[in-house]
């Protein structure tokens, strides 16, 4: 008998086995694509919903609305009242926190770079911001502190450069 004839059905079998294995290798990439485009989707919502929330309650809270009206003419946080201040540094430290969120996602790989191009950076380049980012700014990442007073400097112009120091002395 020919050795090749029964090693026929022997090769059929591998092939078709091997064929499986590389069929089932592409259908895993293939969710894995869109499952990795449904994450960015759901993150980069979970983004705009975050800020939206905060547009929503500065537009229904009398007292928030004045206190970022206050923000926006760009007042000194000595002059706020005590009230003011928290409303204020609060809603900024979330603001930095959800920067920093972004930040750290992209640089973890886990969204597109472009992110940081869509934050308004508005809030965080007045008077209020400034003093109060540099109350709080111990409490983030270094990496981000660094990359975050980048943003601000380019943000407010090249005066800006040792705004730090600046608002520390005032």
């Amino acid at each position: 008998m020919d050795k090749t004839a029964k090693a026929s059905p022997r090769l059929v079998l591998e092939f078709i086995g091997i064929s499986s294995i590389i069929l089932s290798l592409v259908f895993v990439a293939v969710e894995l694509h869109q499952n990795t485009k449904a994450v960015h989707g759901q993150t980069n919502q979970a983004i705009a919903d975050n800020v939206n929330a905060l547009y929503l309650a500065i537009a229904t809270d009398d007292e928030l609305a004045r206190a970022w009206i206050k923000l926006f003419e760009n007042e000194r946080i000595e002059d706020l009242s005590s009230e003011e201040r928290i409303v204020l540094e609060m809603s900024l430290l979330s603001g930095f926190r959800r920067v920093e969120n972004i930040w750290y996602q992209v640089d973890e790989g886990l969204i597109e770079e472009r992110a940081l191009t869509r934050i308004g950076y508005d809030p965080y380049i007045t008077n209020i911001g400034i003093a109060t980012w540099n109350k709080f700014r111990g409490g983030y990442d270094p990496a981000f502190v660094s990359y975050f007073e980048q943003q601000i400097a380019i943000h407010i112009g090249s005066e800006a450069a040792g705004y730090n120091e600046e608002v520390a002395q005032e």
